[in-house]
């Protein structure tokens, strides 16, 4: 098979490949236009990890609620009665009696004093998923505007394939060029068409992500407003750690949980002190021969011994369980400078990637490609010259896009790290607003 010959199969193949999903690109799912300020309000409120972690807040409140019963141990109840025999003659005694365990050690008040704790750990693991999901959102927003203007990317290099074909059959018909050139401009759109598939599924796929962590509906898909913004270096370092001291939310959850792990403790050591009944007594003593009742009252105290258990369980617990939390906090706060350096090298690394190709390459790519068609129509380059120089520039403009891309997660990365914005007024809601446009 000669080149002419291969060539004519692969282009039938391609357009078979493309018939029926050419007609699903061309309908396309619905979107609705979102800004980033509106997809992270959603995500307060729908996101499937702010849900969990609402509902996990009654379980603070469900301790507070069981550590306000003023007895924490119920009523004991008991009865005995039997027969008294005196000189032949029988008569019946019996004995009631009422008991309640009562706390000496003041575990009321600490077991209140551990449920608050608890409710406050709970509160403060709020809004560390709040803070994950809003840096989660930041990611996916910006991921999908990358990959929109990916698939936008390559949506002209297909416009302008097409463009290429209509001269290249022009320029058949007036003899300047041979069959097999127009048959290379008809593979080269069929390659066209493929990347713009891939490149429109990549996008879907962004809005999808980004749907299931801000919990918003699948459809219509989130349309995310906005453009590429201009790159930002990351603060000084220093600066960094003390914005992460005061705001970072994984700290302030993590000492909470140090605390409610003390305060644990504490009551766990309470319980091991003994716990008093206080109770009455009524007796009826029955006297046979005379046939006469006595009646005795009497109050009770029953101290029970701690001869083996004193909550040796519940106290080694309580003292691993606070080792834990206390490692937990030492470890994320010492790890800490090491994630904040390393995630703000990278941002800076990025930022210089996105630099070198300067701010014209993107918004150039379009005008490149008509100045290509321009000379091929003129007859100044060949056809392959053309598909080289335009090869060489999709790939420019895809690496730029991916310097774009892997700032944004890096940025994310950063302000993981920091537990709050990097940048907290750089919410660029530009497109579609009043046509301002703010830095992220």
């Amino acid at each position: 098979m000669n080149f002419a010959a291969w060539l004519r199969a692969s282009i039938t193949i391609l357009a078979l490949q493309l018939a029926s999903a050419d007609a699903l690109a061309d309908e396309g799912p619905n979107a609705t236009p979102v800004s980033l300020g509106a997809m992270l309000a959603h995500a307060d409120e729908h996101a499937p990890r702010m849900l969990v972690a609402r509902a996990e807040l009654e379980l603070g409140q469900a301790a507070v609620d069981g550590a306000s019963v003023v007895l924490p141990r119920n009523l004991r109840a008991g009865a005995a009665a039997g027969p008294r025999i005196a000189e032949g003659q029988r008569g019946v005694d019996f004995t009631v009696w009422l008991a309640q365990p009562i706390e000496i050690a003041g575990e009321r008040k600490q077991r209140r004093q551990t449920a608050a704790k608890f409710q406050d750990l709970t509160a403060k693991e709020l809004q560390e998923t709040q803070w994950l999901v809003h840096r989660e959102v930041h990611a996916a927003f910006h991921t999908a505007l990358v990959a929109r203007e990916r698939w936008l990317v390559v949506k002209k290099l297909l416009v302008s394939t097409e463009e290429l074909l209509s001269v290249a059959e022009r320029r058949l018909q007036a003899g300047d060029i041979s069959p097999l050139q127009v048959r290379l401009a008809e593979a080269e759109l069929a390659q066209a068409q493929q990347k713009s598939l891939t490149a429109e599924r990549g996008y879907r796929s962004a809005q999808l992500v980004l749907s299931e962590v801000s919990g918003w509906p699948p459809t219509p898909l989130p349309e995310p407003v906005g453009a590429l913004d201009e790159p930002l270096r990351a603060p000084p370092l220093q600066e960094l750690l003390q914005l992460a001291s005061r705001q970072h939310p994984g700290i302030a959850a993590r000492a909470s949980a140090v605390e409610e792990a003390e305060a644990r403790m504490q009551l766990e050591n309470r319980e091991a002190w003994p716990e008093p009944s206080l109770g009455v007594t009524y007796t009826r003593e029955s006297l046979p021969i005379s046939g006469l009742h006595e009646h005795i009252i009497q109050g009770t105290i029953a101290l029970p011994i701690p001869s083996s258990q004193r909550n040796q369980a519940g106290r080694s617990r309580a003292r691993a369980a606070l080792g834990v939390r206390r490692a937990e906090q030492q470890a994320f706060v010492q790890a800490l400078r090491a994630r904040l350096t390393r995630a703000a090298m990278s941002v800076d690394a990025d930022a210089n990637r996105i630099a070198a190709y300067g701010t014209e390459i993107l918004p150039a790519f379009e005008g490149n490609l008509s100045l290509l068609r321009r000379a091929f129509e003129l007859g100044e380059v060949d056809l392959l010259q053309v598909l080289v120089a335009r090869e060489r520039l999709l790939r420019m403009q895809q690496d730029a896009l991916t310097a774009h891309q892997d700032y944004y997660r890096d940025v994310a990365a950063l302000e993981a790290e920091v537990g709050t914005e990097v940048w907290p007024d750089e919410h660029h809601e530009h497109a579609g607003d009043a046509g301002g446009h703010d830095d992220e």
